[in-house]
This record gives C-alpha cells, structure tokens and sequence, in this order.
C-alpha cells in the first residue's frame, strides 16, 4: 500500500508516526528513536513499496533537525513541510475534541497535506555555520536578558534598603560604583570609617576614570542619612548592622554572577562577529540605515538563504510584521494587529533597527510621520509599518549583496548629512502630538482591533533597496 502523508510528532525520547494512504486512511502507525536503528526503521516503513510521501511536523525543540537532515541526504527528492502550530491545534481539536495524546498529534500532521495543502512550508534546512549563528544569537539574547534581570535585582536592593545612594554617582554601574557594591555596602561601616577613607576608597576604585570632590561628599552624606534613620529603628533589631553584613553577601554574589555572565557575553560577541564575518564578507547589511554589528547577525542568522522566499510578500509574510486580514461583503478591518508569525528575535531585531534607521533614512522616516501625523497611530503602531520596509530593505540587500543607498522621496541619491537634516525639516514629528498619543494611551486600550478606513502602509508593498 502506497502511503501518501507521513506526520511525525517529535519528543525528547519516543517519536511518534502516523502514516495515511491515498484515502486519507490510516495504514501505518509506529514509534522511534533518534539512534542508527531508529532511524532505519522509520526509513524503511515510510519509503515502503517505492512511496515517497509528504512529511510534515512541527520543527520545535532539538530532535527534529537530525531527523530531518537524515532523510533528506537519504532521500533528496523527499517533501519535507512544516505545520504552524496553530492550525495543527485546531484541526485536532476539531477532529478529537478535547482529547490529546502523541498519537492523535501525529494523526494530525498526516491529514495536513488533504486539508491545507497550500499553507504548508518546505522545511528549511540551513548550513552548520547559519545554524550556529543562530544557536549563539539566540544565547546571546538570553545572556542580556538575565544580565538584565541582575541588575533590576541589586538596583531594586539599593533603592530598598539605600534609597538615594544610586543617584548619588554620576554613572550608573561604573567602576567605582561595582566597588562599592563589592565591599561598601554597609553604612554603618562607611560612617564608621570616615568621610576622607571612603573617599580614598573610590579614589582607587575608579583607576584612570575621576572622581569629583562633590559626587563622594554626596554619596557619603546619602550613607551617613541611611545609618541615622537605621539607628533609630535598631532598638527592634530588624535593621542593623548584622543585617547589611548579610545583605552584602548577596548583592556581592549577584553583582559576581552578573559580571561572569557580562564576561561570556562579550566572548560570545566576538564567536558571533566572526562566524557573521565570514558568511557575510561583505557586510552589506550595516550600510542599511538603524542595521549595526548587534542586529546584522542576527538577520542573516535568522534569514539564512534569501532565495528560499519567492518574493517579497512571502518574505513579509514569513516575518509576521504584516498586518492580519479581516474581510466580509464590502467591509474591511485597518489597523489589525500583527500575524507575528516569523521568529521574534527577528521582529526584536527589525523594531531596534527601525526607532534608529527611520532617524538617518528620509523613506523610513516619511513613513513614521505619516503614520503618527496623518493617520493617529502611536509610536509601537507606526514602527510597526517601519518595521515592514525595512525588512524588504534587508532582505534585498543579502539578496543582491551590494550596499544599500540613502534616497530622498524622489529616489534620488542624497548624502546621510543632508538626508538627516531632510528628516528634521519635513518629517520631525511635533513634541505635542507625542504627548497627544501619550495622553490618549493613557485612556484607551492600545493596538485595539477595530474597522477603520486608515491607511495601513504595513500592508503595501515597500519600496526595493
């Protein structure tokens, strides 16, 4: 029996597989394993009698990816698609109810191919170098996010415990000030020590960076405040000098595991800029307007082969910075919401470089005043149509692999002087039409889905680079 679809639910130990014929019925079904057996099983059960089927799954999680380059160097000629998440959802909710199990999650996949054939994508399989590089961006992201997190801990300690210190200096975590989180974190000792010692202390702490008279007079006045009111409060012993022994340990153990995780980071960014630099020899990329050494890796990680997109609308559609469809008789929904159904660190990527390109590129910028001027949108909305033709813009530059060219809204060639100083004169958006958005979001459900006749300049085609 020929089969026709395969759906394969992938876990971390027993995969499941269910295959379907001709008709839609099931003639197969099986586990495996991702080992050398496993792999021959699955190989010669779906492949039987000279078939060679639709394979679908979710690529989610790890094992996928060995599953799939194993039959695609076995079986060149074989279609492998993946299954958006969402439809697999409620096509088994659909078929099964409320019922799940691996079983029916594989059953599904398989009926993918007789229900939604259109809407299914050919699994992209990218190089060991793209791969990587998207592996590291990604770590990469996790690494700032908790670096982040540490900070927003021993900053919220400070402004708890010593309120008013962190104003105190000049820098937010400069050297001086990682030293007094070191081994300064008690009051009661700096008061005891003396002003002119702690002064000596951040003298050299600081090394080559100088620090002023008033700022080590401020922060010891702020400590020695912080040790009266605690003074007071010691007949009940909740906060004494015991207490900032102990709390120094832990910001000292934060402040530690943060400056390992700052040190990883920045071995982490030179694996990145070289692996960047090889496949994109050029650099290309940063010649865009808002795109810098952070974001181009992560573009390219995350593009990999340009020529995989057909075009640019399945390009913009592959992103999910285009906005969803909503349209009955002769009425049409504007405004909606993004389809967000490209990877986010993608969209994160395209948001970061579109606040800073839309304030170097004239085209960029008519479109952001366009949006906030004429047609009312908030900030995070007309970013969103900034975001749109930029990712056109970044898309035909890795295409084409030649640098990218500032132009006015003629399409004339201009200077990035003189196309900055364009965007101040015709398209700066006023001070009071920011507060006026301000004000509104303040009243109003931001990004609410709702018909209106506004233009949408996410959804038109943007223009090449």
């Amino acid at each position: 029996m020929t089969v026709r679809s395969v759906g394969i639910d992938f876990h971390q130990g027993l995969h499941r597989v269910r295959c379907l014929d001709e008709q839609a019925q099931a003639c197969d079904g099986f586990g495996f394993q991702t080992t050398p057996e496993g792999l021959i099983t699955l190989e010669e059960r779906i492949f039987k009698d000279s078939s060679n089927p639709i394979i679908v799954f979710e690529p989610a999680g790890i094992p996928w990816l060995t599953v799939a380059a194993y039959l695609r160097s076995r079986h060149p000629d074989c279609r492998l698609v993946k299954a958006k998440m969402q439809k697999v959802a409620a096509l088994r909710k659909y078929l099964k109810g409320p019922v799940k199990s691996d079983r029916i999650d594989a059953l599904t996949l398989a009926k993918m191919p007789f229900i939604d054939p259109e809407q299914l994508e050919e699994v992209y399989l990218p190089s060991a170098e793209i791969h990587a590089l998207q592996r590291l961006t990604r770590q990469r992201k996790r690494l700032q996010s908790d670096i982040s997190g540490r900070k927003v801990r021993i900053e919220a300690i400070i402004d708890g415990y010593l309120p008013g210190v962190r104003k105190t200096f000049s820098a937010p975590w400069s050297i001086q000030f990682r030293e007094f989180l070191r081994s300064r974190f008690n009051p009661f000792a700096i008061v005891r020590d003396g002003e002119k010692t702690f002064v000596s202390f951040l003298t050299k702490a600081s090394y080559r960076e100088k620090v002023s008279k008033t700022e080590s007079q401020h922060i010891f006045q702020a400590c020695q405040s912080i040790a009266a009111i605690c003074k007071v409060s010691e007949i009940v012993s909740a906060i004494n000098e015991d207490f900032f022994v102990e709390l120094q340990d832990e910001v000292t153990r934060e402040l530690r595991l943060m400056e390992a995780e700052e040190a990883e980071s920045e071995l982490l960014e030179q694996r990145i800029s070289e692996i960047y630099h090889k496949l994109h020899p050029s650099n290309n990329l940063c010649t865009i307007p808002g795109v810098g050494e952070h974001t181009a890796p992560i573009f390219l990680a995350s593009i990999g082969d340009p020529t995989r997109f057909r075009n640019q609308s399945s390009f913009a559609n592959w992103t999910g910075v285009v906005p969803r469809s909503r349209q009955s008789s002769n009425m049409e929904a504007k405004g909606l919401r993004m389809t967000k159904a490209g990877p986010s660190i993608m969209r994160l990527a395209l948001f970061q470089s579109g606040d800073i390109g839309r304030r170097w590129d004239p085209q960029m910028a008519a479109i952001y005043y366009r949006q906030m001027v004429n047609h009312g949108k908030n900030h995070k909305q007309a970013l969103g149509a900034v975001m749109s033709h930029l990712g056109a813009r970044v898309w035909k530059v890795l295409l084409e692999d030649r640098p990218y060219e500032l132009k006015d809204m003629q399409g004339k060639p201009i200077t990035r002087q003189n196309a900055r100083s364009l965007i101040l004169t015709k398209y700066h958006v006023p001070e009071e039409v920011r507060k006026e958005k301000r004000r509104r979001m303040k009243k109003t459900c931001v990004g609410s889905e709702t018909a209106t006749n506004s233009i949408c300049e996410t959804a038109k085609t943007p223009q090449p680079a």
